[in-house]
């Protein structure tokens, strides 16, 4: 039996993807006969009480968030600056002042959370030092702020940073942009081992300099959150997207675009399709389906709890993946995929940018569960994706379910189990 002290901002009850994974490792490593402590932030906004159950068996200290969304909303209403030569320069600059006070301001809430976590340390430093290791889960950075300061006070804790996202991606803002690149080189310099949800995440983060202390371990699904086998499927032609669209970066419109194709030739009925979405984002969601007359094919289901969501997913047809591969922006590989491939459900992956081959289209190929449409080979994958759309039309009407053929090896490595298994065999 290790002890093990998790570090993580976002965790359960907190309803957002970030707190899947180190709310499923605790639990993991709990159910594996470890001694698990969880420090991250107490509750607020939206919660989601379906790990309810798992998080008894944790010993989980709450460190209240520091207040900055006053501030953060203040920013957002500055005056633009009257020396602007025209209207639309003063709109572009007064966006990019707010979007650099919001990231300024969300890296001063994480530094006010870490120097909290220290001050509990630094009161039971032999607490804190009987710890066998430590794992920190980013983003955002408190997590590994809060893991260097374990490292500070307690050096014979190993350290260990795992790295669901890059610290610094093309959307970093310019004047964050440095810091967030050297607190990045610091964790991986300081950390005892490092740890990344895909290899293009790796190679961006790691390089060759920590390869050697680095390890690619994917995020995970655990089928014991859903009775699968028990949810009827909904009877419809319904293709479903849930989470955000990051202002439009996640794009559905190749979908729609063969939607509307098909519908135009009269080989699928419009009045068939159902669009379901849960998330946020409704308004990015319809403008794409609007670009095609299918915006009113969309049933919009507002913000899921997880285990509705997870419901939704089970009685759904085809769920719709998006996601980016670009120079400078390879390896992203979504939480809300790996659900998805535990649902063994018709998958339509939509992957933007000019890099091809990514490492979601690897795993839809291999897994056999659906389809991926890729920007950078977008004439020979569109046509693939509207020969496959009206191939389970077909299947539809017939009263068949989608053809897969589903490599349930490939399926089987995702299990969270095996993810925490890798986890430990670094401890």
């Amino acid at each position: 039996m290790k002890k093990i002290l998790i570090l993580s901002y976002n965790f359960a009850p907190r309803q957002t993807v970030g707190v899947i994974r180190p709310t499923k490792l605790a639990q993991a490593l709990a159910e594996a006969g470890n001694k698990v402590d969880v420090v991250c932030v107490k509750p607020f906004g939206n919660l989601d009480h379906s790990f309810d159950e798992a998080l008894t068996k944790l010993n989980i200290t709450h460190i209240d968030k520091i207040i900055v969304e006053e501030k953060i909303r203040a920013a957002g209403q500055q005056p633009a600056p009257q020396s602007a030569p025209s209207q639309k320069k003063k709109k572009t600059l007064i966006q990019k002042a707010k979007t650099e006070a919001r990231e300024i301001l969300k890296i001063t809430r994480s530094i006010g959370f870490a120097k909290k976590f220290e001050a509990l340390v630094k009161a039971d430093k032999e607490k804190y030092s009987s710890y066998d290791a430590c794992i920190s889960s980013y983003g955002p950075i408190a997590s590994h702020l809060c893991g260097l300061v374990m490292k500070k006070h307690c050096p014979k804790v190993k350290w260990i940073a795992d790295f669901r996202d890059p610290m610094v991606v093309n959307l970093t803002t310019p004047l964050t942009k440095g810091y967030r690149a050297g607190l990045q080189n610091k964790v991986c310099r300081k950390a005892d081992s490092l740890v990344a949800v895909s290899n293009g995440y790796a190679a961006r983060i790691f390089g060759e300099k920590y390869k050697s202390k680095s390890r690619v371990i994917y995020n995970g699904f655990d089928r014991g959150d859903i009775d699968i086998d028990g949810i009827e499927p909904d009877g419809l032609f319904s293709f479903t997207y849930l989470g955000a669209l990051y202002g439009g970066k996640r794009d559905i419109r190749p979908l729609f675009d063969v939607l509307k194709e098909l519908c135009d030739e009269d080989s699928i009925a419009k009045k068939d399709i159902v669009i379901n979405y849960g998330g946020n984002n409704l308004r990015i969601l319809k403008d794409q389906a609007a670009q095609f007359g299918l915006e009113d094919r969309i049933c919009d289901h507002g913000m899921l709890p997880r285990q509705k969501s997870l419901e939704l997913q089970a009685s759904s047809r085809h769920l719709i993946h998006a996601t980016w591969n670009e120079k400078g922006e390879n390896g992203v590989f979504p939480g809300k995929f790996l659900e998805y491939i535990m649902m063994g459900r018709s998958i339509i992956s939509l992957v933007s940018g000019d890099v091809p081959d990514s490492e979601v289209t690897v795993v839809v190929k291999k897994a056999g569960l659906g389809i991926t449409y890729e920007e950078v080979t977008k004439n020979a994958d569109r046509a693939a994706l509207k020969e496959y759309i009206l191939n389970d039309y077909k299947n539809y009407k017939a009263g068949k379910a989608p053809a897969l053929d589903i490599n349930a090896d490939e399926v089987n490595r995702f299990d969270f189990a095996n993810v925490a298994r890798q986890i430990e065999d670094l401890i």
